[in-house]
């Protein structure tokens, strides 16, 4: 039998292939890498820091769209480094960022379209918005604020609970404890009429001021839901919170529109369909912490939590009908009483 000797080349080949291989065993995902990049992708920004809740809900979304997708749509997600939530809105909506979030109460800065929700007592669980927001009537005003902003909404995100006042130096238990007092709310006439019948005198500062506002004594308190009093440790600067729900608060996340009109129909619909598989794992993880959240600024913080008898809400409650008629006035064809009414009594 006659052997021959390897030529050079063939070593060569040999060699390079054994270094191929070896590389490959080193880095598994580098034989892959070419084929495994993203046909798209996107940034997406928020106003929360990472691990808060409302960013957690953001992660979960783009980790359903990257596994529905096959990897084809990559989002990648940046915290707090695009903006605050207008500055963050206005840049998707120019199209400079691709999916941006604002809540509920700030959307009013861009569009009317959901001025109805932040109307006092409107619903008497806290659940009851992610429902309304779900119904036709719901899709009919997420319709509008898309044609308004130019965006496209791919999901919403729950609080958990609604919107409660916290204070600083005294707690409250009926609306006679508010009176005379700087209490930080957004710059909406529905904010401004909802306080001021209260009898405090109500004090739009932007959420980024909101802290050091507080800490300094510029407000004497605020009303946020209390999973965003730890995220943001406001208890800090807050020792007392009186749980009213007396105001929806959710979560807006959206796209650019012409950019989600670009993409490929089966690209839009993994979108879609990664926001509805996310809601029910939001809603319910939003809920648990707000839940969590109550116990923990109670017990390791010491905040006074207080929950209004039955009378003492009522009390609370009883400038319902006078800030709707009060806003309808001021925000003529931009808030639909018999649409609130019809929200309200449905319940």
């Amino acid at each position: 039998m006659i052997r021959t000797k390897p030529s050079y080349c063939s070593l060569a080949m040999l060699l390079i292939g054994s270094i191929s291989g070896f590389m490959a065993c080193l880095l598994p995902g580098a034989a892959t890498a070419q084929s495994a990049k993203p046909m798209v992708e996107l940034r997406a920004g928020t106003s929360t820091p990472k691990g808060e809740f409302l960013a957690d809900g953001i992660d979960k979304y783009a980790e359903a769209v990257g596994r529905l997708s096959k990897g084809e749509i990559a989002i990648h997600v940046f915290y707090q480094s695009l903006g605050v939530e207008q500055q963050l809105a206005q840049a998707v909506m120019s199209g400079s960022v691709d999916i941006g979030t604002l809540s509920s109460g700030n959307t009013g800065r861009f569009t009317d379209a959901f001025f109805v929700y932040d109307l006092p007592f409107l619903f008497k669980k806290n659940e009851n918005i992610l429902k309304a927001i779900e119904s036709p009537v719901g899709k009919a005003l997420e319709a509008r604020a898309e044609k308004d902003m130019g965006v496209k909404y791919l999901c919403f995100e729950s609080y958990g609970f609604g919107r409660d006042i916290q204070t600083t130096k005294k707690p409250l238990r009926t609306p006679a404890d508010i009176k005379g007092l700087k209490i930080r709310v957004l710059s909406t006439p529905i904010d401004l009429a909802t306080f001021k019948a209260w009898g405090a005198n109500p004090t739009p500062v932007d959420w980024t001021q909101t802290f050091p506002a507080l800490q300094q004594g510029v407000v004497d308190g605020e009303q946020i839901s209390v999973s965003t009093i730890v995220g943001a440790k406001h208890y800090e600067v807050v020792k007392y919170n009186i749980r009213l729900d007396y105001q929806a608060a959710f979560q807006t996340v959206f796209m650019n529109s012409k950019k989600f009109a670009s993409l490929s129909p089966a690209h839009q619909k993994i979108l879609l369909e990664a926001g509805q598989e996310v809601k029910a794992w939001q809603y319910k993880d939003a809920h648990d912490r707000a839940m969590k959240s109550a116990q923990e600024l109670s017990t390791k913080y010491g905040m006074q939590i207080y929950t209004p008898t039955p009378t003492e809400y009522a009390q609370w409650a009883s400038i319902r009908e006078g800030v709707w008629k009060e806003v309808a006035e001021h925000l003529k064809g931009k808030v639909d009483l018999d649409l609130a009414k019809k929200l309200y009594e449905s319940q």
